[in-house]
């Protein structure tokens, strides 16, 4: 097929898909810079239209890593559809060929020039032949709005002789079950499974022409609650469960409750160890809401096997390792699943239980480099993975307004996630006398969800614990309703987490203004949330915007003063999360910042 390349454009009957590229990649695309030559492009058929949504570079000396195996980490859906040539003129090596080739999302496999302007040319292979074609760019909202997500948790027992034949024979008969058509899928929350081909019936509980998007609509429709903006906090997340007709058992309580711990245990007829645990399949799919029910079987298999090859490579990986043949230290695989803002599309590791994330650096690393992602901070440490943040608001700055911006505006924020803590949550009353902790809680969140750690964010009663261990406090403090500072916020995320911090003091609010620099600079450094405290008030400052022009200073404002619930409509409407002006700082009383250091990882 790759015999006759030739860089002539032709007209051809036969049809190329419409093409759509994400957001997300497009600025990827844009602030890349790479020795590589070449680099793979991920995408989903919809509506007789390719959709890239991620991308790769293609690390050829790193065959561990090369995209047939990323695929696995990646959604199910998402398919090899073409490559990159960062390149400024059109030419096709035998690897690259090599690549083309192992695109069956589509007949005419895409190839994208970057050339060193960074400009960007697309290109369809139509019967050997590279057709140019024009590209719509989709926004991240409507990604977002078009495209949900299914979420597939089953558990599956494993027994086996611990050897690496032994785990690929059982999980390869395990694919083969879930392929053969054989299991159904229930949709949680609803009255609707799907069958396989070993059954007469595709759908049952719904309309056989229902579509998910409709099916999600109708889920919502039964709790009015106000409509929410879909963001990539807020994200549709179907939950689906796997059932096995043959042995419906398999998944009752009982197996759960009495297989948590992996046994091994010797046979005394032969000279051989088995393996006994819970497999636990957690995987992903992602879809546009126009699917209907009826097609979305076939995606469950795929996203099924996918998450069996990644749970058996971690498990032979383990048994090849020495001390682990006969499977006694043997470790559950746990699966985690990661959203990084920059990238725009889920992926998934696998890594074995109760491992520290610093024994896994240099996978990660080379996962950084893959998929072109900074090397300056973490991504895919287990805290990094997606969650739903215990119903708390998650970054509501978001849902303002963008900020002015022009030559003479410079705007720096928080980067990452947060949650926001405020007075009354969890069912404790500190009003009048918990905003500081409450702010600290908002800086443990950060530091949490961009993966620096793993440790809970503490109570108030923790966080004076905490304070009388290191002698700061006298014992009568626990329990007590007293105020704490920016040097308290400081001591306690020192000695939970190890973070250093850098405290500014300004005598009066007025003088704050003059800090501004500081302040942006943290900001496009660390990017995490800022602590203040003056008189008897406690504020999280989670960005800063200067007018050089008038010079003038607006803050960025995270109020933990707030009592209501937790409604982003309420905190936004109502100032608890805003921009405030340099007023809004008493000009005489004293104030100190607690600004939290991030340092260089992975």
């Amino acid at each position: 097929m790759f015999c006759h390349l030739t860089l002539t454009c032709q007209h051809s009957f036969k049809m190329s898909p419409r093409l759509k590229i994400s957001k997300y990649v497009i600025e990827r695309l844009s602030q890349i810079d790479t020795e590589e030559s070449t680099g793979c492009l991920y995408g989903l058929m919809y509506d007789g239209i390719l959709l890239v949504v991620g991308l790769s570079l293609e690390l050829f000396e790193k065959e561990k890593n090369t995209y047939n195996q990323l695929l696995l980490n990646l959604p199910a859906e998402i398919e090899l559809c073409g490559v990159i040539k960062f390149s400024d003129c059109l030419t096709i090596e035998n690897k690259t060929k090599e690549i083309l080739q192992d695109v069956d999302i589509t007949d005419n496999p895409l190839v994208i020039i970057i050339s060193q302007e960074k400009d960007i040319k697309a290109h369809f292979l139509v019967h050997d032949k590279f057709e140019e074609t024009s590209y719509e760019v989709m926004e991240k909202d409507e990604l977002w709005k078009q495209f949900l997500h299914v979420r597939l948790n089953t558990i599956l027992p494993l027994t086996c002789e611990a050897t690496i034949a032994g785990v690929k024979n059982i999980l390869q008969n395990k694919r083969k079950k879930i392929a053969s058509g054989q299991v159904s899928f229930h949709i949680d929350g609803t009255a609707v499974y799907l069958f396989g081909i070993a059954s007469d019936v595709g759908v049952t509980g719904t309309s056989t022409e229902a579509n998910i998007g409709e099916l999600i609509d109708s889920m919502s429709a039964e709790q009015p609650s106000k409509k929410k903006k879909v963001n990539i906090h807020s994200l549709d997340i179907v939950p689906v469960n796997l059932v096995m007709k043959t042995t419906k058992d398999i998944l009752s309580d009982k197996l759960v409750k009495t297989a948590v711990k992996m046994m091994t245990t010797q046979r005394k007829r032969k000279a051989a160890f088995c393996i006994s645990m819970p497999l636990k399949v957690d995987t992903l799919a992602m879809i546009h809401r126009n699917t209907k029910l009826s097609e979305l079987y076939t995606v469950l298999v795929e996203a099924a096997c996918r998450s069996l090859r990644l749970l058996e490579s971690v498990l032979l990986e383990q048994l090849g390792q020495e001390g682990i043949g006969d499977g006694a230290g043997l470790r559950l695989p746990e699966t985690f699943h990661y959203l990084p803002e920059q990238l725009g599309h889920f992926l998934t590791r696998v890594v074995p239980k109760a491992i520290p994330d610093e024994s896994m650096e240099r996978e990660r690393i080379q996962l950084h480099e893959q998929l072109a992602l900074p090397t300056d901070k973490p991504m895919f440490r287990r805290g990094n993975a997606y969650t739903t943040y215990g119903g708390r608001l998650v970054n509501p700055h978001e849902a303002l307004p963008l900020p002015s911006s022009g030559p003479n505006v410079t705007v720096a924020l928080v980067r990452g996630r947060y949650t926001y803590h405020h007075y009354m949550q969890d069912n404790f009353n500190d009003d009048g006398w918990g905003c500081a902790y409450r702010s600290m809680q908002t800086i443990f969140s950060w530091f949490r969800y961009q993966g620096y750690n793993t440790t809970n964010i503490p109570t108030h009663r923790e966080i004076q614990e905490c304070l009388v261990n290191i002698g700061d406090k006298p014992t009568t403090f626990i329990g007590s309703r007293q105020w704490i500072g920016s040097t308290e916020v400081m001591f306690c995320l020192e000695t939970l987490l190890g973070v250093q911090s850098r405290i500014i003091f300004a005598n009066t609010g007025a003088e704050l203004q003059s800090y501004t620099p500081e302040l942006i600079h943290h900001f496009q450094k660390h990017g995490s949330p800022i602590m203040i405290g003056g008189g008897v008030l406690a504020h999280t400052i989670i960005g800063v915007e200067y007018n050089s022009e008038k010079n003038e200073t607006r803050y960025l404002i995270l109020d933990p003063h707030y009592t209501g619930a937790d409604d982003i409509t309420t905190v936004v409407g109502k100032g608890w999360c805003g921009w405030k002006t340099s007023d809004f700082w008493n000009k005489t009383a004293h104030y100190n910042l607690c600004l939290p250091q991030t340092r260089p990882c992975i």
